[in-house]
């Protein structure tokens, strides 16, 4: 069922590239609501109100190391915190829909921030002035792949 649900938002490449770590899954009711990794840190969680992923970080990264750019991705140039906005983005994946769950990167392709698009991917650059990504979390500085740890 969790591959079903990954494949159906994220495509077979994500679902894959996820359901092949070693994952725990919490239920609500009967129905999943949290995806860990084996260490118990957080990658997913279900959305009960339209049954949707949100990512974290680390599923974030997971998405961008399994699949090529641009899906998904939001390029910004200039970004440090907070929303992204429209004058920030000089590229966006054309098959991003409001309320898709998006990967925000730079020109490098490194992982920023993970959030949900506010905007269609094929308008974002243009709309300038205007929140175009809700960021849920974002990669502080000097947070690499490996930064549970306390630096």
């Amino acid at each position: 069922m969790l591959r079903a649900l990954l494949s159906l938002q994220f495509g077979d490449d994500v679902a894959k590239a996820l359901t092949s770590l070693p994952l725990l899954v919490e239920r609500r009711r009967g129905k999943i609501r949290y995806v860990y990794t084996a260490d118990g840190e957080r990658l997913m969680t279900l959305r009960p109100t339209d049954f949707m992923f949100t990512i974290s970080l680390r599923a974030g990264e997971i998405i961008r190391a399994s699949t090529r750019p641009p899906f998904m991705r939001v390029v910004v140039r200039g970004y440090e915190d907070g929303d992204v906005r429209g004058e920030m983005v000089l590229l966006a994946d054309a098959g991003i829909r409001p309320g898709d769950e998006v990967l925000v990167v730079n020109e490098n392709d490194e992982l920023l921030a993970v959030g949900k698009a506010r905007a269609p991917g094929s308008l974002m650059a243009r709309l300038k002035g205007q929140d175009v990504v809700r960021v849920r979390e974002v990669r502080r500085v000097g947070q690499g792949r490996n930064s549970s740890e306390g630096a």
